[in-house]
């Protein structure tokens, strides 16, 4: 018995202990032992205990089991689902999630002590639509929002109203008492995705009057608004890809994946620095785009890789993030994603953009148990069930060599891009399983803020896993990525 008892510990700590990162971006395959019972009803020290990680250390915690959640939510026993999170002395702005439906809003708590956040305020989205995206004008104290149609918000407009997609404009300067300012319609029933913001000027992801429906998805292009004045803001230009208006055929290499399904052309989310856009646009790949006029947006660069990739039901590209190394000066190397829910799914790319004529990818990064295992018999690949695709990269504040990247069901990975090269796996953060029941046995993580005040990492789950914070305890590389092109 006593044999037996030893050779069962001894099992439980092979398999459940951290794995050191490898040396050559190889991401590491853990596992969080599963709760007893109650995963949306942990404590902080119960989250702390039926999660894994190496180099990240759990401080804060909350489900945000707030009356304003769905009645699916409540049912279930959810708490918020969150997209985007932004932090600002103290105080976090939440983009509810809709996938499953759990809250169809923005909230905005306290954050000062993690382990006590405090709701402090509900700003719905309009009526028939999600607003999962946030930014701040911290001077201006403006929240904005992309409000995007659909069909699960159980606040549905009066029959024979359109819903209306848009951008919204929300004074903050009292957080617990958010007042409406303005908003700008830009399509009936339309969609609308990420966006930027800088003091005077909206660089948004949404479809116009103009725009195709029914062809290529959602089909959202850049839309920049001026909202100098929030209460009346203006729309100043569009830029699309050939084919995205009615009335336009795509370019050759627009047209097919290489299935022969077609492909996914949409602006879905954007990056902003010393007057260019960073643009992931699904199936047209990375995009960037020069705004120094913002009324004269002009395409200065592209790197299309679909075909051969073949871009997924959704389209490829998810984010195309630029690595800063110096604030005066245009970055020479993109983090890009790419979210694809197929088989493989998913992974990251460094590029080179230095020549912009030439933009090309030097190395990439990815779960490789997720990404790369091959059936040689099937001739095909075969993956985890779930949803593997990577998604949405932030970097800490105090080294580009090193971001914090967000993997869906693989949670948190930190890269360390000191040599772009060979991006090494660093650390990762596993959450409990905050598996809605009914689904698939997996997490949603969706995005990591890192506020540069206090250092935290605030991460969202959109399964109703509400808000986690936390805290890099592994080391922040002194030096910046060494040259891709030479």
């Amino acid at each position: 018995m006593r044999m037996a008892l030893s050779f069962l510990l001894i099992a439980f700590l092979i398999f459940f202990m951290p794995v050191p990162a490898g040396s050559q971006g190889t991401a590491t395959q853990v596992e969080t032992p599963p709760p007893p019972a109650g995963v949306f009803n942990l404590t902080l020290q119960q989250t702390k205990a039926y999660s894994k990680s190496l180099n990240f250390e759990v401080v804060g915690h909350n489900y945000f089991k707030v009356e304003w959640r769905t009645p699916y939510a409540k049912l279930v026993g959810l708490g918020s689902g969150f997209n985007t999170p932004r932090v600002y002395d103290g105080i976090a702005y939440l983009g509810g999630y809709a996938g499953p439906p759990t809250l169809y809003g923005v909230i905005v708590a306290d954050v000062h002590d993690p382990e006590n956040i405090k709701p402090l305020a509900f700003i719905p989205c309009n009526a028939g639509a999600r607003c999962p995206y946030v930014r701040v004008n911290t001077k201006r104290q403006i929240l904005i929002g992309t409000h995007d149609t659909n069909a699960d918000n159980p606040v549905q407009p009066p029959a024979g109203q359109a819903v209306r997609a848009g951008v919204s404009f929300t004074d903050v300067s009292d957080p617990g008492n958010p007042k409406p300012l303005g908003f700008l319609l830009t399509r009936e029933n339309g969609a609308t995705h990420g966006f930027e913001i800088d003091d005077r000027y909206v660089y948004a992801c949404a479809n116009m009057p103009q725009s195709k429906t029914g062809v290529t998805g959602a089909n959202q292009e850049l839309v920049i608004v001026d909202y100098s004045d929030a209460r009346n803001p203006k729309l100043v230009s569009t830029l699309h890809i050939k084919g995205q208006h009615v009335g336009e055929d795509f370019d050759p290499q627009d047209q097919r994946n290489p299935d022969g399904s077609q492909q996914k052309l949409w602006c879905h989310e954007i990056n902003l620095h010393k007057g260019r856009l960073y643009i992931a646009w699904r199936d047209a790949g990375l995009v960037i785009v020069d705004v120094a006029d913002p009324a004269r947006p002009k395409i200065i660069s592209r790197l299309d890789y679909v075909p051969p990739y073949n871009g997924g039901g959704l389209g490829a590209a998810h984010t195309s993030a630029p690595v800063i190394v110096d604030p005066d000066k245009h970055p020479a190397l993109v983090v890009h994603t790419d979210e694809i829910f197929d088989c493989p799914p998913g992974f990251g790319r460094i590029i080179d953009i230095s020549d912009l004529d030439n933009p090309h990818v030097i190395a990439t990064y990815r779960v490789p148990y997720v990404s790369d295992t091959y059936d040689y018999s099937a001739g095909k690949f075969s993956c985890p069930t779930g949803q593997q695709s990577i998604h949405q990269p932030w970097f800490d504040y105090r080294s580009p060599s090193l971001f914090y990247q967000t993997w869906y069901d693989q949670g948190v990975r930190a890269w360390d891009i000191s040599n772009p090269f060979a991006p090494r796996e660093v650390g990762y953060y596993l959450a409990p399983r905050y598996a809605v029941p009914g689904r698939p046995a997996d997490r949603q993580i969706r995005e990591v803020y890192q506020d540069p005040a206090t250092g935290l990492i605030y991460m969202t789950d959109g399964n109703g896993g509400g808000l986690t914070v936390l805290r890099w305890t592994g080391p922040v590389p002194s030096k910046p990525p060494i040259p891709g092109a030479r």
